[in-house]
Parts: structure tokens; sequence; C-alpha cells
């Protein structure tokens, strides 16, 4: 798995530097900060929820959730500020509420025998007519000033968006080098009975892949109703998508559990942002993006199974 790992890396990193020399030549704007901000800003979202879905493709699962979870969490925040609740508390409510969706969705692929693709999508759509139920159609603005004020504050002179990644970044790169807990998401993922046959809770593994990627979905959520001021059942469109490519092209496999890594997909969130940066840069229409990231995923599957055939025949 370390050579495989390591030549996604390289690929990828080749990509990139490719990418940004390509940009760098086509505009003079690319390298600035300004840009750079805007690079890391529409896409900082995605990569929080990217992290939370790289444990559930690693354990063999899927999370189509999170598109709904994302603008779920941004509506009963909003709706808790605006009936007096406490921010603390009304944060803490939320990522309960996230909590309890990810415990229902393993509830449901443990009972239901069901493939996690199937539950995710129809707890998607639920959340999807919960969204525009709780909402009307419109979006809620009608915050207080001490709430809107976090779209323009600042921590170390970066927003409190940037500030989370970071540290949750920091968080699952040292559980993945250094906890055994995480390693047991590898072993249930490749074999999931020889995981239960070693004396490995297998239901414990799925259930907080399932928790931790519905409460990363959700802290995204409360972001983007704290960068915004604002919260819309439209937010975390196609989500999902963007975050499974994201972690797809990071070297984590789409159809073999247990294969992966959170600095592959790190690496996959900075191609992908800057995929999307140039985008703009380039002054393409936005509407060809899905079809990239269609392109992307197919790509990136394509490459898992290459690479997977490649180790088997040196092995």
């Amino acid at each position: 798995m370390a050579k495989k790992i390591n030549l996604h890396y390289m690929v990828l990193i080749f990509l990139i530097v490719l990418l940004a020399v390509f940009m760098g030549f086509r505009s003079p704007y690319f390298f600035t900060a300004a840009n750079l901000c805007v690079l890391v800003d529409n896409f900082i979202m995605e990569a929080i929820m990217a992290l939370g879905m790289t444990l559930v493709i690693i354990s063999g699962g899927i999370d189509l959730t999170v598109a709904g979870v994302l603008p779920f969490s941004s509506i009963i925040l909003a709706l808790f500020m605006i009936q007096g609740v406490p921010f603390a508390a009304a944060i803490m409510l939320v990522l309960a509420a996230a909590a309890g969706i990810g415990c229902l969705t393993n509830l449901f692929r443990k009972k239901l025998n069901l493939h996690p693709m199937v539950v995710t999508m129809a707890i998607a759509a639920v959340l999807k007519g919960l969204n525009l139920t709780l909402t009307g159609g419109s979006a809620i603005s009608n915050f207080s000033e001490g709430f809107s004020a976090w779209s323009t504050r600042r921590i170390a002179g970066m927003p409190l968006s940037w500030i989370v990644y970071i540290l949750l970044a920091a968080v699952f790169i040292y559980f993945s080098k250094n906890k055994k807990s995480f390693q047991q998401i590898y072993f249930v993922g490749g074999n999931e009975e020889a995981a239960r046959l070693s004396g490995i809770k297998v239901e414990g593994v799925y259930r907080n892949v399932y928790i931790i990627s519905a409460v990363l979905a959700a802290a995204a959520g409360i972001l983007t109703a704290m960068t915004y001021s604002s919260a819309s059942y439209s937010y975390g469109t196609n989500a999902d998508l963007r975050v499974i490519t994201t972690v797809a092209i990071g070297g984590t496999s789409l159809t073999h559990g247990g294969y992966g890594s959170v600095t592959g997909t790190l690496l996959g969130t900075l191609f992908m942002a800057m995929i999307y940066n140039a985008f703009v840069m380039s002054g393409i229409s936005t509407y060809y993006q899905d079809v990239v990231t269609g392109a992307f995923l197919i790509a990136a599957v394509l490459m898992s199974e290459g690479m997977n055939i490649l180790k088997k025949r040196h092995s």
C-alpha cells in the first residue's frame, strides 16, 4: 500500500505544480495574495468535509448526506439564534443533531442491511425536503449584529474557517499516524470479517466514521452561516460529488475499502481548489465545473484500479 500511496503523491504533486506554473503564466494575478485567499475560501467547506469522507470511504462506505447536513446545520443554527439560544449552546445542539444523523445513517445501514449509498441517498433526500420546509425556499438572514460580526472576524489574520480546517487537518494527520483506532478503519475496510474475528468492534468503527462525517459537514454548515451571515437550503448543492471526487483524487479507493490516506486527501483538496480557481481566473463558465468534476472522478477511479492491478502483478 505504501508504494501505491507514494506513487499517487508523486503524480498529484506533479499535477499541482504543473497547474500552478500554467496558471502563473496565464494570469499575472494567480499568485497574488488576494487570489490565493479566494482559492482557499471557495473550497474550504469541501476541504473540511473531505476529512470525514476519507474515513467513511476507507471503511468501505460512502456518505451522500453531507450535501444535506451542511444546509440543515446552517438552517437550524439560524433558527436557534433567532429564538435567542446562546451562541455556544446553539452550536453544540447543531453538532449533536448532526451526530444523531450519523448514528441514524449507521443504524439503517446495519438493521436494513443496505448499501451505504442507498441509505445515505435516502437520508440526503429527506434532509433536502426538510431544509426547504424549514426555510420556505427563502434565505434566513436576520441574525444579530454580534453573530454577523463573525463574517469579518480574523484570528491571527485568518478567517475562522481556515483555523478550524488547519486544526482538524493536524488532528487527523496525528491520529492517522499514532492511534490504533484509526488503523482499525483500514482493517474493517479491507476485510470486515477478518477484522471482526480479530476482536475489532466493527459496528463501532462504522458508527464512528459516519458520526465524524456528519459532524464535520455540520461544522461546515455552521461556518458557512457565519461567513455569509445567512442560512439557505441551497448551501452545499452538489457538495457530496465535489467532496467524494476530492477524496478519490487523493488516492482513497472508491472500489476497495482499506486504501487511502489523510495526506492524500489534503493534496486532492489543494488540486481541486486550484482547478476551480482556474475556472474563475480563465473566465470559463462555472456550468462546466460539474462536467470536470465528473471527469476527474472517473479518472481517479480508473487510476486507483490501475494501481491495484500493478500492485497485484508485482506482489
